[in-house]
């Protein structure tokens, strides 16, 4: 850490791993998109055709719009520098829309090169949604957890509790009894 310090080098910002399928719009042309990892600046993706370096593109996810420019590009892979802080839990915990935005407004090219070939994106997706239902049944998985070991720990109370004021019951009914 030192030595990063010294040598100029800011400290590399943490990044969470994600899969997260998206849209975006580099010019006129709309493409599927897989963000691969983000941090609260930035973000990785991977298509088959990444934008240029230094250009501006924007990314939806839902009702969510990123805007950023590419900084680099290797093979499929690009990062992005947004113009905004990105709230990386609000982004992954961004529903998908239930159905794509209208033509008006979605203004994808009718004339697309590779329409059904992308396979590796479609494979990406794929797992992106497996993923995203995996998440959502692990937090349902988790809230039923605690709800019952909330239950568990309220039982265990009562019967303490029953315990005390039972036996001291016991002694004042004996006592008025004599």
């Amino acid at each position: 850490m030192l030595a990063a310090l010294q040598s100029g080098f800011r400290p590399r910002e943490e990044r969470i791993t994600v899969l997260i399928p998206s849209r975006m719009r580099n010019g006129s042309q709309w493409l599927d998109v897989v963000i691969h990892n983000v941090s609260s600046r930035g973000l990785m993706a991977g298509c088959d055709t990444p934008p240029a370096v230094g250009s501006y593109v924007e990314i939806r996810r839902g009702t969510i719009t990123i805007v950023g420019r590419v900084q680099w590009a290797k093979a499929r892979f690009f990062g992005i520098r947004s113009q905004d802080r990105l709230s990386v839990q609000g982004l992954i915990n961004e529903p998908r829309l239930a159905n794509r935005p209208t033509a008006s407004s979605d203004r994808r090219s009718d004339s697309r090169a590779d329409h059904g070939a992308d396979s590796r994106l479609a494979h990406e997706a794929q797992q992106a949604r497996r993923m995203e239902r995996s998440r959502s049944f692990a937090s349902m998985f988790q809230y039923v957890a605690i709800a019952l070991v909330g239950v568990t720990l309220a039982v265990i109370a009562a019967q303490g509790v029953y315990g005390v004021l039972s036996g001291a019951s016991a002694k004042v009914e004996a006592a008025l009894a004599q």
